[in-house]
């Protein structure tokens, strides 16, 4: 039975280990996306968790680069002014707060200053719309106008790990890196030094 001065030194040992491990491991993951954002590039989307003894233990899988869709703003314009007008609004440049004009007869006094965009409901309808290459299609005349394109994004090397399962008597994929921890097949000191040495600022 341990006396409280010793539960209170274990407590506290466990909890600073924790913190800088789990500072370690965010550095750890910084560090490496780089590399399986070039792995990725490179057409492999998983790289494998192997011991030193060669055993895999789990796997990494490398997400892809995001896709993101881009409105042409100017042809969903035109678009919405060719088909449904009367979704457009009228909207004023904000240079036009600079002048001493009341906003109610900025359109008579400074049409300039005056321009149109598509009501923001009525974008949000026609943009979850758009066919699988970004075309709005007329309702009636069936015309095909393109509006949008979906940009794919280089990979960043954001990743998610599992590990091996365990089955037929054999240890997970997490206890077999333990196991490799606990026997000295695999040395951990180095990985964990910096992590100790790191000051609570970290």
């Amino acid at each position: 039975m341990p006396t409280p001065r010793e539960a209170a030194l274990k407590a506290a040992v466990l909890d600073t280990l924790a913190k800088r491990v789990s500072a370690a491991l965010a550095e750890a993951r910084r560090d490496a996306e780089p590399l399986f954002a070039a792995v990725r590039k490179e057409g492999h989307p998983q790289v494998e968790i192997t011991l030193p003894s060669g055993e895999v233990v789990g796997k990494v899988s490398i997400k892809a680069g995001r896709e993101t869709l881009v409105v042409d703003e100017n042809a969903l314009l035109a678009w919405v002014k060719a088909n449904n007008p009367e979704e457009l609004e009228s909207t004023v440049s904000p240079a036009a707060l600079t002048r001493p004009d009341v906003i109610a007869y900025v359109r008579k006094l400074h049409p300039d200053l005056v321009s149109h965009k598509v009501r923001p409901a009525y974008r949000a309808k026609l943009v979850g719309g758009l066919n699988a290459d970004g075309e709005l299609v007329s309702e009636t005349t069936g015309e095909v106008t393109k509006v949008a394109k979906t940009v794919k994004a280089a990979p960043t090397g954001e990743f998610a790990m599992t590990f091996e399962k365990a089955k037929n008597g054999r240890p997970g994929g997490r206890d077999q890196i333990a196991n490799a921890w606990n026997s000295g097949d695999l040395a951990i000191t180095d990985l964990l030094r910096p992590a100790l040495e790191a000051g609570e600022d970290r």
